[in-house]
């Protein structure tokens, strides 16, 4: 009963304020909408840790960086470093995107070899077990 009262007076508001709208206020109030929408859902998704707490602990016997090798993005090569971790136990992983405030080779430069490390997996990566995609690392204090 009440949500249907409320429901019919935010209809008849949205009538008598649309209705005496005129063309120039509607294109503004939908672009505040649409920033609206990008400030609260899509701009808190990207920014998030891409991991969803899936990790592994892996000993890295290897890391190193290199060029992505050079994929046509929208007719740009595209060359930005990838980094690699070679371990024991997980295979060969890739970290396309450093943590914010680090670029890739800095990042991979901290992993120091023969290591453990805690990986966090990445939701977009096709394996979970071996040689994934990796968001970020820590070091595990034995």
């Amino acid at each position: 009963m009440f949500l249907a009262e409320f429901a019919q007076g935010v209809r008849e508001g949205l009538k008598e304020t649309l209705g005496t709208m005129n063309r120039s206020r509607m294109i503004m109030l939908a672009i505040i909408v649409a920033i609206a929408l990008f400030v609260t859902v899509y701009l808190p998704y990207s920014l998030r840790d891409d991991s969803d707490n899936v990790t592994a602990t892996c000993t890295v016997t290897k890391a190193y960086t290199k060029d992505r090798g050079g994929s046509d993005v929208s007719g740009m090569t595209n060359i930005a470093p990838v980094g690699i971790f070679e371990t024991k136990e997980c295979g060969t992983l890739r970290l396309s995107v450093a943590p914010s405030g680090w670029k890739v080779p800095d990042y991979v430069q901290t992993a120091q070899v023969g290591k453990k490390y805690l990986f966090h997996v990445a939701n977009d990566s096709a394996q979970k077990e071996r040689d994934f995609d990796t968001t970020r690392f820590e070091e595990i204090k034995e």
